[in-house]
């Protein structure tokens, strides 16, 4: 995942991610204007749009507002459930993405077998790249010996407490 950055007011990042839909090599561009975020993918037609708050729920029971090309971050929608498909959390971790920050800026996502580099960046050839939100790179293994307890959501923000809960 990358940030692409407006910097001198000459460009809409919108028209900036219009131009890096072409490119074979990512999977998605998002952007935030005003309180939305929008993603386009030139793998998918339309565009998708979301904000926190609103009648979709997630098995994390975050709660969410969206329209348009669910497909675009594949997310599947039944009864106002979303279920995640290739990106884990991506609303929230998205979300997060978006607000992290101030400024004109998008998040660009590279498809699995692709990464960004920078000058100073090491290359990752085979895997192991950070920061992609396809579950590809987020998925860690964990292995835990010593206890029958598991943990409900396999997410690294729930990990704390479910370590927390040994000394409890």
């Amino acid at each position: 995942m990358a940030y692409v950055y407006e910097i001198n007011g000459s460009i809409s990042v919108k028209n900036i991610a219009e131009r890096l839909k072409k490119d074979q090599r990512i999977a998605w561009i998002a952007w935030k204007e005003k309180e939305l975020i929008h993603v386009i993918s030139g793998d998918h037609e339309g565009s998708f749009d979301f904000n926190s708050g609103g009648t979709y729920r997630d098995v994390y029971n975050q709660a969410w507002s969206i329209k348009g090309n669910t497909s675009i971050l594949d997310l599947t929608l039944k009864n106002k459930n979303i279920h995640y498909g290739d990106y884990p959390d991506g609303l929230a971790r998205l979300y997060g993405a978006m607000y992290s920050q101030e400024g004109e800026f998008l998040v660009v996502d590279a498809k699995p077998g692709y990464e960004f580099i920078g000058e100073s960046s090491p290359e990752h050839s085979g895997g192991g790249a950070h920061g992609s939100m396809h579950k590809d790179d987020s998925l860690i293994p964990i292995i835990v010996t010593g206890t029958n307890k598991s943990i409900e959501h396999l997410r690294i923000v729930d990990l704390k407490q479910w370590i927390m809960d040994f000394w409890n």
